[in-house]
C-alpha cells in the first residue's frame, strides 16, 4: 500500500462562483475528510487557460491520501454519499461542466 490521491473536478452554475467556492471551502471539503480520515492535505487548482481566457470557472481539487489503499478510501467516501454525509450544493453545476472523481496512486516521487 503507498500514497495515493483522489483528483476531484468540479464547476460552478455560471454567475454562482462565490457560492460555490464558500460550500466548498466550508461545507464539502470537511465532509470528504470526515469520510477520509486518512486525508493529509488539500490543495484546490482554478483553471487557467490561456487560449480561452473567458472559459468558464472549472476547479480541481487534490486530495493526498496518505499511506491508504484506494479502494477502502474509495468505499468509505460511497458510504458517506449514501449515507447523506455529503451535502450538494446547487451552485454546483451538474449538467454542463459536470464535477468528476479519479483516484491515483503513486507512481514515483522524485524530487
Amino acid at each position: 500500500m503507498g500514497k495515493s490521491a483522489l483528483l476531484a473536478w468540479a464547476s460552478p452554475v455560471p454567475d454562482r462562483t462565490a457560492e460555490f467556492a464558500d460550500w466548498y471551502e466550508k461545507v464539502h471539503i470537511p465532509e470528504v475528510r470526515a469520510a477520509i480520515p486518512s486525508i493529509t492535505q488539500v490543495k484546490r487548482y482554478r483553471l487557467v487557460d490561456p487560449a480561452d481566457p473567458g472559459r468558464p470557472a472549472r476547479f480541481l481539487t487534490v486530495y493526498d491520501l496518505g499511506e491508504v489503499d484506494v479502494a477502502e478510501a474509495a468505499q468509505r467516501l460511497g458510504e458517506a454519499v449514501a449515507a447523506g454525509g455529503l451535502v450538494p450544493s446547487d451552485a454546483m453545476d451538474l449538467a454542463g461542466d459536470p464535477p468528476a472523481l479519479q483516484w491515483y496512486a503513486l507512481e514515483s516521487d522524485e524530487q
